[in-house]
């Protein structure tokens, strides 16, 4: 990172907050229009995204990179600009006096900045920039430098669409994400690890820059006594595979009563089996990004097992080629607290099945770890859920499935603690990158105003 980047940085931000002011806050119409050019840049180019994050990860479903990144895109703009207009109107707000009215209106920010990860480099950007543009801000979004084709192929295209003073997609190593997050934004957008987390919200303190962080964790499944269990299998085997559980929500680890935790863990693998009939060579299961990520769940299944966890695997007799980076399935069986596997969070198709006696153990088991992004329940037991109600902490709770919570538009998105903080997707994102201005009127009579001014007057006499 030379510090002519950084500079370059620098101007390209001053550039963007001048626009800003000159422009001044934009119309409905204008918000309309830049929702529209993206739009254009993933219909425009489907089949070269697809491919590009195919390249990318060096194995990627394509059904579901078109199904998530292109239809989940385009989904997220239909409802905002659905739903625009009357996010942007001004609410009323009853003070209880009849001679104020306050409106609560919705201002732009300014500049927001975004930091966007590499699992999902089209999906997680489009979240962020249509919230950001839907606001009225001007965007600068740093792609991520594991993704380079598909990072490339965005920053062309939005290139394109946009002039460099409404949308700018920065590119990078790490030295540039460090010198981005220092920029003095309006706000800043961060999506990745909890450590990065850390590192990016200290840079932002020193200009005083809000974040909203969506980070991750060890997302808990509490399987109930009463669950369906060939149900919960096959959702477990479906949300745990999906893009090889290299996604942010994926379930961490499954908490299930002792008598059933092997039936379950058998069920998982079963199911796989029939959703995933191989592993080499099969295009609708995922890769792992890089070398270093797959060698790193590999460690992690070495290191449960060499502790005493018994690890069954998905195709574990398949011969796969050198070169292929897709990881199976693999369930540990009697993980306990001291693999490192239940210490960070996964991110990988490694799924740690625990028994537990009774449900407050396992509630006390995951209330020892950091608050996570989302927590699952499978079962009916209405006091069991309740329980996770009202005293498990996590950004989401998703009961009788997993993942589900990101399929929809409305849903705020976000997690709390460790796993993050702030939300945003659909109005919690106009809401987030918006400034919440209240606007307040005065209606009384100059002689109503004046019985509040001194000399202040205590039973009829002033001063007294």
């Amino acid at each position: 990172m030379t510090a002519t980047m950084e500079h370059e940085l620098s101007e390209a931000l001053g550039r963007q907050k001048d626009s800003f002011v000159r422009e001044g806050f934009p119309s409905l119409d204008v918000r309309l229009d830049r929702l529209r050019r993206l739009a254009n840049v993933l219909d425009r180019n489907r089949k070269e995204i697809v491919e590009a994050e195919a390249a990318d990860f060096g194995g990627r479903s394509r059904f579901l990179s078109h199904s998530a990144d292109i239809l989940g895109g385009l989904e997220i703009i239909r409802h905002t600009s659905t739903q625009l207009g009357d996010w942007m109107q001004a609410k009323p707000l009853d003070v209880g006096d009849p001679d104020v009215s306050v409106e609560l209106s919705f201002a732009p920010l300014g500049v927001v900045g975004a930091m966007t990860p590499w699992n999902g480099p089209v999906l997680i950007s489009y979240l962020a920039l249509v919230g950001i543009l839907a606001a009225g801000n001007r965007a600068m979004i740093k792609l991520p430098e594991l993704t380079p084709s598909t990072s490339g192929l965005l920053a062309r295209e939005l290139s394109r669409e946009f002039d460099a003073a409404e949308v700018l997609a920065v590119q990078g190593g790490p030295e540039v994400a460090a010198a981005f997050s220092r920029l003095p934004f309006d706000h800043l957008l961060f999506t990745g690890s909890t450590e990065t987390g850390r590192k990016v919200m200290m840079e932002a303190a020193k200009n005083l820059v809000p974040v909203t962080l969506e980070l991750g964790g060890k997302c808990p499944v509490f399987v109930g006594r009463d669950a369906d269990i060939d149900v919960t299998a096959v959702r477990l085997a479906h949300g745990k595979l999906l893009f090889a559980g290299q996604v942010c929500v994926t379930p961490d680890y499954v908490l299930a009563p002792r008598e059933v935790a092997e039936r379950l863990a058998e069920g998982i693998l079963a199911h796989a089996q029939q959703l995933y009939p191989s592993v080499a060579g099969n295009d609708d299961y995922s890769a792992i990004i890089t070398e270093r990520h797959f060698a790193r769940l590999q460690g992690l299944v070495d290191d449960a097992v060499e502790k005493g966890a018994l690890a069954r695997q998905l195709h574990a007799e398949e011969a796969r080629p050198a070169a292929s980076r897709q990881f199976p399935l693999t369930l540990l069986l009697d993980a306990n607290a001291g693999m490192t596997v239940m210490r960070e969070e996964i991110f990988g198709p490694i799924l740690p099945v625990i028994g537990y006696d009774s449900f407050e153990e396992a509630v006390r088991h995951a209330r020892c770890l950091s608050r996570p992004l989302a927590s699952y329940y499978f079962g009916h037991d209405k006091g069991e859920a309740r329980r996770l109600r009202e005293n498990f902490q996590a950004g989401s709770l998703t009961i009788n499935d997993v993942v589900s919570q990101l399929f929809y538009e409305q849903i705020p998105f976000g997690g709390v603690g460790a796993s993050g903080m702030g939300r945003y997707r659909g109005i919690a994102g106009f809401r987030t990158f918006s400034n919440l201005m209240p606007v307040v009127t005065q209606h009384a009579a100059e002689a109503t105003l004046d019985k509040r001014r001194p000399p202040y007057r205590v039973g009829g006499q002033a001063g007294e």
